[in-house]
């Protein structure tokens, strides 16, 4: 056992000569930036996500919906997979205004006909938003 001990403690001063010898490399490190709880989101080139231009398809343009904002509601049809979470981060991404409240209706497509076949438009998603008083977002120019 003592011979085992000597060889031990030899070959651990070998190793420890040879570190020694050769010349000491600097690793490199480099800073790690902080983590971060929400995932960083997309930029395009004017400074909106993505995700934020993709959430809103049109804006809905009628009478009843022109009637709606005298009452500071503006109604859009969105993705289908969008939620009202992901709509108002949205909505504030886009015009800078916190709504104040957000209603989702799923629409069902109308029943159509194609000659003597009938058929279906697509299913579409309506969100009814609701702005706070005093704020106005007019997306009825030019019409």
């Amino acid at each position: 056992m003592a011979l085992l001990k000597k060889k031990k403690q030899e070959i651990k001063e070998e190793v420890a000569a040879k570190a020694e010898a050769e010349p000491k490399v600097e690793k490199k490190t480099i800073a790690k930036p902080a983590a971060k709880k929400a995932v960083a989101k997309k930029k395009s080139k004017r400074g909106i996500s993505k995700k934020a231009l993709t959430i809103f398809v049109r804006p809905l343009v009628t009478e009843k919906t022109a009637a709606l904002s005298d009452k500071n509601v503006m109604v859009f049809e969105v993705a289908r997979g969008s939620n009202r979470v992901e709509i108002k981060n949205a909505f504030n991404e886009l015009y800078g205004v916190v709504p104040t409240k957000v209603n989702v209706l799923n629409m069902r497509g109308k029943r159509v006909l194609f000659g003597r076949v009938i058929g279906k438009r697509k299913d579409w998603r309506k969100a009814m938003i609701t702005l706070p008083k005093g704020v106005n977002v007019d997306i009825f120019e030019g019409i």
